[in-house]
């Protein structure tokens, strides 16, 4: 191959990989709009994928657990400065030891609630300033070896030229 057929090849390939990486960003969220529609309409998270009826993987909707989040500094740092002050570090800038908070962060993960149990006296303290908050939930494609070469034998048949192509071929115009 010439350098000039080679310099083509590139020029075509790094387009239609753009092309179809833009793609795959609006069916990734047209997918996750309809995960999510299913799981209020019947609860359902989880599709199974198929080519030509052939099992090829899932597509499933993963909801996140909550997150601790600060949303009150002054009030967290004032609780631990009462409650832990060996874990707050005084300089120029006063802050929680960044360890011993995502500690405290993990323990009201687990408890499902902002509270924290003193590990030497047992009582359990509300923690201002901390919410548990949702996570965004997301899409997670399972495809496996056996549909990964499924695709691909299907992509060099040209089986999804009819799947794939239209919208990677049509125009800024038509597909608007």
């Amino acid at each position: 191959m010439s350098l000039k057929e080679t310099a083509r090849r590139a020029a075509i390939l790094d387009t239609l990989s753009k092309m179809i990486a833009a793609e795959l960003k609006t069916a990734k969220n047209d997918l996750e709009t309809g995960l999510r529609a299913a799981k209020d309409e019947t609860g359902t998270q989880t599709i199974a994928v198929d080519l030509d009826g052939t099992d090829i993987g899932k597509a499933t909707l993963v909801q996140q657990k909550p997150a601790a989040t600060v949303t009150d500094e002054t009030a967290l740092l004032a609780w631990v400065r009462d409650v832990a002050k060996s874990e707050v570090t005084v300089r120029v800038v006063t802050e929680i030891r960044p360890a011993w908070l995502a500690q405290l962060k993990k323990q009201i993960e687990a408890v499902g609630r902002p509270e924290w149990a003193d590990p030497e006296t047992g009582v359990i303290h509300e923690v201002p300033g901390v919410e548990l908050v949702g996570r965004a939930a997301h899409t997670r494609l399972t495809v496996p070896e056996e549909g990964r070469a499924a695709i691909g034998e299907a992509w060099r048949s040209g089986a999804l030229a009819a799947v794939v192509m239209p919208e990677l071929t049509a125009s800024k115009e038509e597909s608007q």
